[in-house]
Order: structure tokens, then sequence, then C-alpha cells
């Protein structure tokens, strides 16, 4: 389904509407003395497909760990489905998943790719109560979306990069969530399995309606599925269509 695509006053205040997936009003975060956010102002509407960009240090990671409410802001606030983040009761966290910054987990590493994707099941279920067959099933069903079901039963650090992180989203995806946030979700990563991960994104977007966040450096890739490009260096300095005018302009000021 097909939105809007909308370009946006940065520096106005937002107001949450009804049918945003995620507000961020205002929201200012500081490490000490050091700001690594200030005064970020963004909508994001059910469905989007947003696209994250700006150079090392410009605060991408710690603005998704602000959404989840990891971080707590100095000023603003947060609300996901109209309420603050702080608030959310166990169900609608259930529906936000996160896949980490990609990095290549020790070969050493004991578990199973199924026991890794399993993981994600936790916290459906009383606490202390084992996994349930409807857990497994589901393991199985995200695991054969993602290409790695063949694999299931392989230790994951003796798995490619590539392979990792396609088991780290089925992970994300057995939360059955309705918003999906990836940091880094290709680095380190060659072309083609880069291509094969943006591709299989753009796919839960179009078919699952997911609302997507991504962090991402590969530009061009990132630009070619978004409905909204956000550039961001400690606060927003673009926020809409990815290929507007001026946008290549921006970009090449933000990054150099």
């Amino acid at each position: 389904m097909k939105r809007t695509k909308k370009v946006r006053i940065i520096k106005e205040e937002k107001v949450c509407l009804m049918g945003d997936a995620i507000c961020v009003n205002g929201v200012t975060v500081t490490y000490g003395d050091v700001v690594a956010l200030w005064q970020i102002n963004l909508d994001i509407s059910e469905g989007e497909y947003i696209g994250i960009a700006g150079p090392n240090a410009s605060g991408k990671t710690t603005l998704f760990k602000t959404i989840l409410g990891l971080i707590d802001p100095v000023e603003g606030q947060v609300r996901v489905y109209g309420k603050p983040i702080g608030n959310l009761r166990k169900k609608l966290l259930n529906k936000i998943a996160y896949v980490p910054q990609a990095h290549q987990i020790e070969q050493f590493f004991p578990a199973k790719v199924k026991d890794v994707v399993l993981m994600g099941r936790y916290g459906f279920n009383f606490l202390g109560s084992p996994l349930r067959s409807k857990d497994y099933q589901k393991m199985e069903e995200e695991l054969k979306f993602v290409g790695m079901y063949k694999q299931r039963n392989r230790p994951i650090g003796h798995l490619s990069g590539g392979q990792q992180q396609k088991a780290l989203i089925a992970r994300a995806l057995v939360r059955d969530p309705e918003i999906l946030m990836l940091d880094e979700p290709t680095s380190n990563l060659d072309f083609k399995i880069t291509k094969e991960i943006t591709d299989l994104i753009t796919q839960l977007h179009d078919e699952r309606e997911l609302t997507v966040l991504t962090i991402n450096h590969n530009l061009d890739l990132l630009r070619e599925d978004i409905d909204r490009l956000v550039v961001l260096n400690k606060t927003i300095v673009y926020d809409g269509p990815p290929y507007a005018e001026k946008v290549d302009e921006i970009l090449y000021q933000t990054f150099f």
C-alpha cells in the first residue's frame, strides 16, 4: 500500500497524529556535556518505509535506542501508537522488533541458528514457561522466509556474516512485529548479500505492510525503495522524498 510522501518543515514542533506509528517530539539526548541528538521532530505513519542516513557519530543509533525506550531524552518525548514509550504495555512492546548493527558472531558461540531465532519468542509466554509448539512453528516459518531453514541446526558462529544477519532478521520476525527497526543490516557485507537483504526488507514492507525504519550507509540501495529519506547529523537536516530536488547536495554537504 503506497503512502503519500510528504516534505516536512524540520524545526516546527510536531503534533502526534492519529495513524502515527511513531512520533518523536522535540527530543534532545546528551551524554554528559556531549549533545547526541538536538530537537528531533519526526512522525512516522503506519506502514511507512523510512531510510535514515548520516555520517558516523551523527546520532542514528542513539535515535533508535531512544525510540525503543533504551535511552531517556533530557528533553522531548517519544510516542508509539499514541502512547509514551515508557508506558507501553508488554503486548504493544512485542509489536516492535529491533535488528542491531551487524557484527560477526564468534565462531565458538555454541547456539544453533534455531535457538537464536527462538530467543525472539521469549516474552510471549509467562515467565519461566516452556516454549510452545506454535513458537517452534513460527521459528520454522520465518527461517524458511529468509532462506535459512536448511541451516537451522548449524551453530550460528559457523555461518557467514550474511547468513548470520538473515538469522537475526528471522529472530526479529518471530515476534510478528508491526514495526521493524534495522541498524546497519548490511554493514561489512558484499554487494550480492547486501542486495539480497535489502530486497528482503522491501519484501517485508510490501507484503506484510510493516512500518520499517532502517539505517544504511549504502545510499544508492537505500533510496531505491523507501518512502522517505531522513538525513541526520545530530539534528534532522532533511526529511522528505529520497530523490527530491537538492537531496544530493544536502547529502554531499552532510557527509563531506
